[in-house]
């Protein structure tokens, strides 16, 4: 059933099992799952951080670079909560990214008048 598609999860609902290590008694894990499953996350990872939406190209002057630093400083920002455990900090840099997102939008604003 897993190797049709089926998650583990809901696997372990069908079979009436409530802990993880009763299913994997049932379970048979081949090289070829193995490799499968490698290949899978190589060409589809799901956990990447985001890239910048601007190119690294020469930082523009004006308020277009300033808007450009602010975005890159939120990226690098955002790549160091990500390796941080759940707590305290990764909370706080979290808010932080959310002002840096604020100011993004009020600078664009300034832009356009």
């Amino acid at each position: 059933m897993l190797r049709a598609g089926i998650s583990f999860p809901i696997l372990m609902k069908l079979l009436g099992h409530t802990n993880p290590e009763m299913t994997m008694r049932y379970v048979e894990v081949a090289l070829t799952d193995l490799q499968r499953e490698f290949q899978l996350a190589r060409s589809q990872p799901r956990h990447l951080v985001p890239q910048p939406k601007t190119p690294p190209a020469a930082v523009p002057a004006g308020f277009n670079g300033v808007i450009h630093s602010l975005l890159t400083a939120q990226h690098v920002l955002e790549m160091f909560r990500r390796a941080l455990p759940d707590g305290a900090s990764r909370d706080r840099l979290n808010r932080l990214s959310n002002r840096l997102t604020k100011i993004v939008t009020e600078t664009r604003k300034l832009t356009t008048a």
